[in-house]
């Protein structure tokens, strides 16, 4: 999932209110022990009478189309909105059963059957095998479609994504209303957390009703209301009736919102400092990194460019301040041996190569090797621009930075022209392919332009293999060898802040992912804020 800026910037907002945490955030750790500090909920505290739930999210163009929705507050509505065969547990963010009721795998894993549980649209109408098959097709038709390419790995849908063949040549087979067929060009062991993704739900295309725990019935500029869908499969199980999402990017407005009880949740900017209840701060490292990344459209940017300009940042310098440094790309989980990091600096031999490049590129002595950096408004990453700026000019490449105000920087990159952008990107799902196969060739996530055999090679070989050690193991491969490349700059490890009171809001979670879905959440019981004693009745 694209991520919004209000992560990026949340280790200056948390260092500027006095939280100090080099020391208590560790990568590779945060995932194995998760569950340790989590109690099973008490469902005797949740009153059977409940309120609407006020949550504040950054202002912003949001879309509402599960099929090309990328961002992350956008998939935490959307989830609410639609379900699919799978979901993500709010506690380690694995798949948990959601519309599938079992299923079945061939020996050779190629085959997946899937017997669904009765359920129905807000529509009341029966949710049937047949809308599965008829969302997938419509994803993979779609234009703009960010994960799209994830289904490829049925038989026949890259090629009817790419309109190089037919809806029915899609190894998607509707058995009977209940059963759902289909069949892989290989295995993918991961395919039930790919299908956690709001992108994979099942869509109404008759009515544009919703198969999720709740319905939209309102949406303006400035609000989202979300009201409890009384057909739900499990109805009875979603306690808050309404949730009312107010858009702000105004800190101190969203501050005040919180500490007034307007809202009871801030997922958006806001001024820790003056938050009265510090306990309500919470914040929690993300399977997610803030990276830059080169455009490969300029004939400047050779792979011997690419290098020079790796070997003359100063990377120390460039993640200084970060509380989860990111030497790599992915987020080292448990049984992931992460590449070698990409830390090394040479100003010298990056001068050497960028005069052999200068001769490959046949430039005259008074030709400038130039960069366009496009960046979206802010102080920190101004900043970090300056650096690389400064930096690549002392081996003789200019870099020209260029400041962009437009809100919906991230989904407008693929019509810029610049050479260098700002991406944030939260794995999907808790597995290392969730950020690698944003760079494969014909990934309908690669912005990059970058294409490497071997490397889709890799990606293919670890789908192929049933060994989990083996197949982390060919990953971690691709993953050297995209850092190789010179094609992404990899800075910091995401952080997820929110703004809850956990003491008057159950069921919310910290979790890899920084979803937090509505569905699961519940206010307790009003608790004495007395010491001694209790509140008298009259």
């Amino acid at each position: 999932m694209t991520n919004n800026f209000k992560r990026i910037f949340s280790t200056a907002l948390l260092l500027g209110a006095g939280f100090f945490l080099h020391a208590q955030i560790t990568p590779r750790d945060y995932l194995e022990d998760i569950l340790s500090d989590i109690n099973p909920p008490d469902y005797d505290e949740i009153p059977e009478t409940q309120k609407n739930l006020t949550v504040v999210m950054q202002r912003g163009n949001l879309d509402l189309n599960p099929h090309t929705s990328a961002y992350t507050d956008e998939a935490q509505i959307l989830n609410s909105l639609y379900e699919g065969l799978f979901t993500y547990s709010p506690i380690t963010s694995e798949p948990e059963n959601a519309l599938v009721d079992s299923y079945t795998v061939s020996r050779d894993m190629l085959v997946y059957n899937f017997k669904l549980k009765e359920a129905q649209f807000s529509s009341g109408r029966q949710i049937t095998a047949q809308d599965f098959k008829d969302s997938w097709i419509e994803l993979l038709k779609t234009p703009g479609a960010y994960y799209a390419s994830f289904l490829d790995v049925i038989k026949g849908a890259k090629a009817f994504r790419l309109g190089k063949g037919k809806a029915e040549d899609v190894a998607i087979f509707v058995k009977d209303n209940l059963t759902l067929r289909i069949e892989l060009e290989s295995p993918a062991a991961h395919l039930p957390k790919i299908l956690c993704l709001h992108a994979f739900s099942v869509i109404d295309l008759k009515d544009s009703s919703f198969s999720g725990p709740y319905c939209l019935t309102d949406v303006t500029p400035t609000k989202i209301i979300l009201k409890k869908n009384s057909f739900y499969r499990e109805e009875g199980a979603v306690h808050i009736p309404q949730v009312n999402i107010l858009f702000s990017s105004d800190s101190e407005d969203n501050t005040t919102l919180f500490n007034a009880g307007v809202a009871q949740w801030i997922s958006a900017d806001c001024n820790a400092k003056t938050i009265l209840d510090k306990s309500a701060v919470n914040f929690y490292p993300l399977f997610g990194t803030y990276y830059f990344f080169f455009k490969l459209k300029n004939k400047v940017l050779t792979p011997k460019v690419r290098q020079a300009l790796m070997e003359a940042t100063p990377w120390k310098k460039l993640r200084e301040g970060s509380l989860c440094p990111a030497p790599t790309l992915v987020y080292p989980i448990t049984g992931y041996t992460s590449p070698s990091a990409l830390d090394y600096t040479d100003p010298d031999h990056a001068k050497e190569l960028i005069k052999e490049a200068r001769k490959e590129l046949r430039l005259k002595d008074k030709e400038e090797i130039e960069l366009t950096f496009e960046i979206p408004e802010g102080d920190s990453i101004y900043e970090a621009a300056r650096i690389l700026k400064y930096a690549w000019g002392e081996i003789g490449v200019r870099l020209n930075i260029k400041v962009n105000s437009n809100p919906a920087y991230i989904s407008e990159i693929s019509k810029m022209d610049s050479d260098l952008f700002i991406y944030t990107w939260i794995g999907d799902f808790p597995d290392p392919v969730a950020f690698l196969e944003l760079f494969r060739s014909d990934s309908s996530l690669n912005e990059t332009f970058w294409a490497d055999k071997k490397y889709d090679e890799l990606l293919d070989k670890a789908s192929r293999t049933k060994n989990s050690k083996e197949r982390l193991d060919i990953l971690s491969q691709a993953e050297d060898l995209l850092l190789s490349a010179g094609v992404i700059i990899p800075l910091t490890h995401s952080i997820d802040m929110n703004i809850v009171d956990k003491n008057e809001i159950g069921g919310f979670y910290e979790n890899a992912l920084g979803l937090h879905p509505f569905r699961y959440m519940y206010f307790k019981k009003a608790k004495s804020q007395f010491k001694y004693g209790k509140v008298a009745k009259f």
